[in-house]
């Protein structure tokens, strides 16, 4: 009887030993088909299920990936495991709004400012969120709320800019700008929207502006874009090609850069076989793109081209039914053949 006994002892642990065994084997097999990065963080929560960081990180990854169901249910474990720690419901806001329950979100940060009311990104996402509810008055006030519990705070500074930038005091926004970039010296975005502010009043401190987030981030096309687009609109045209010449070093199929050079040979330098060049270029890039279309015709037409430059302003017209400038260019050419035949 004890021999038999012992055998079915040992059948058992044999049992149980090939379910575990097969419990493993099938939980290898399911991460075999997963990315390295996700596999780590399942593993941790293995060792760590009661750890609320690991399913934020769960949640953070599956952001990351647009799986915002997944994301979703992860940071709400979270929660259920550390309700009482602001900076989860501030992740838990992260996800709402990427879903755009902009209602929860909200609801989740206020939560956080209560269990915490020295929460700094906490205040700065309410802020940022009633601001893009354009609920400027609100934003302002959380904001300040913000600067009252810390005093170095550029994105509150940033933050507030766009709200006074929104309002038309763009005096106002200038001000919190340049707090913004003193508090921070490497704040690209607000050296970058100083740079708008004064393109727009045709001012040369854009420059300065855009250079400084130029030293931050030196091969930033839109950057030189800009800055490119501020000599070709002040006529400084030597400087403007020379910017559109570092993109294009950058990036060669950059359809405004060829374009934009394409206008400056064409309106600024009377190269028109140089301008054909460009534009056509810029065409390989997007055959719809109508302005470049329209003025590798014109250039054809100071070139006496004449036949081209109809082939591009039909062209034009077949992308945009009565393109006016399409329509001007074809009545100059009738004008030139009907003079022809008198």
């Amino acid at each position: 009887m004890t021999g038999k006994r012992n055998r079915g002892l040992l059948l058992i642990c044999f049992i149980v030993g090939l379910v575990f065994a097969c419990s493993n084997k099938n939980q290898e097999n399911q991460y075999a088909s997963m990315p390295d990065e996700l596999v780590k963080i399942y593993k941790a929560i293995e060792k760590e299920p009661n750890n609320a960081s690991l399913y934020l990180d769960l949640s953070s990854y599956y952001m990351k990936t647009k799986q915002l169901d997944s994301a979703l249910n992860n940071a709400l474990v979270a929660i259920r495991l550390d309700s009482g720690n602001a900076n989860v419901y501030v992740a838990v806001s992260d996800v709402y709004f990427s879903m755009n329950y902009i209602d929860n979100a909200e609801e989740m940060l206020e939560k956080a400012i209560a269990l915490d009311n020295k929460n700094n990104e906490a205040y700065l996402k309410l802020g940022e969120l009633y601001f893009l509810l354009k609920d400027y008055q609100q934003s302002e006030e959380i904001l300040l709320k913000s600067l009252q519990q810390t005093e170095y705070n550029p994105r509150a500074y940033h933050i507030l800019a766009w709200n006074y930038r929104e309002k038309g005091d763009t005096s106002l926004a200038i001000r919190y700008y340049l707090t913004a970039v003193e508090q921070d010296p490497d704040y690209f975005d607000a050296y970058t929207e100083l740079g708008i502010l004064y393109h727009y009043r045709h001012n040369p401190l854009a420059i300065d502006y855009y250079n400084n987030a130029l030293n931050i981030q030196p091969d930033n096309i839109q950057i030189l874009y800009n800055i490119a687009m501020f000599y070709q609109e002040t006529k400084e045209y030597e400087k403007a090609l020379e910017k559109y010449r570092m993109i294009l070093q950058i990036d060669e199929n950059h359809k405004y850069a060829l374009h934009n050079i394409g206008w400056i040979y064409l309106m600024g330098e009377d190269k028109f076989e140089e301008a054909v060049v460009f534009f056509s270029k810029a065409i390989e890039q997007d055959t719809t793109y109508i302005e470049a279309i329209y003025n590798r015709g014109l250039s054809f037409e100071q070139l006496k081209k004449y036949d081209n430059a109809r082939q591009d302003y039909m062209y034009s017209l077949r992308l945009i039914t009565n393109y006016p400038l399409a329509i001007e260019g074809l009545n100059r050419l009738d004008k030139l053949q009907s003079l022809k035949r008198n």
